[in-house]
């Protein structure tokens, strides 16, 4: 379900700045930074909530959200999945912090690809 390269299914989702909603919620409107970390607890949920706030201009500016998922997911591994406002899974990072960095990276070659896809030119 939580593949590169593939669409992710309706799943319950906790935004990191927001009340319970479906990954389908966020489609054609924002992309998702999926965060899974089943050892993760109150004081790392806490910790991630305060560094999205502190990124918040970085986040809009990229049209992007930070959720975890609303229960534990089974079958998979834990990791930071980029999902794409069209929710197909970008890249999968290793847990722990995110590198917005990179995160900023692959948004963008995914935003210059998706609106100039030369594949489809005559």
């Amino acid at each position: 379900m939580l593949r590169e390269g593939e669409k992710t299914g309706d799943l319950p989702v906790i935004p990191l700045h927001g009340s319970t909603r479906d990954l389908r919620d966020f489609r054609r409107r924002s992309h998702v930074v999926l965060l899974w970390d089943p050892s993760a607890g109150a004081t790392e949920l806490a910790a991630w909530k305060e560094r999205r706030k502190a990124e918040s201009q970085r986040w809009t500016w990229l049209q992007a959200g930070a959720a975890v998922p609303a229960a534990p997911l089974k079958d998979i591994p834990p990791g930071i999945y980029l999902i794409s406002r069209w929710g197909k899974v970008l890249a999968v990072y290793p847990p722990g912090p995110w590198d917005m960095e990179r995160i900023e990276r692959d948004l963008l070659t995914f935003e210059a690809q998706d609106c100039c896809d030369l594949s489809q030119a005559p």
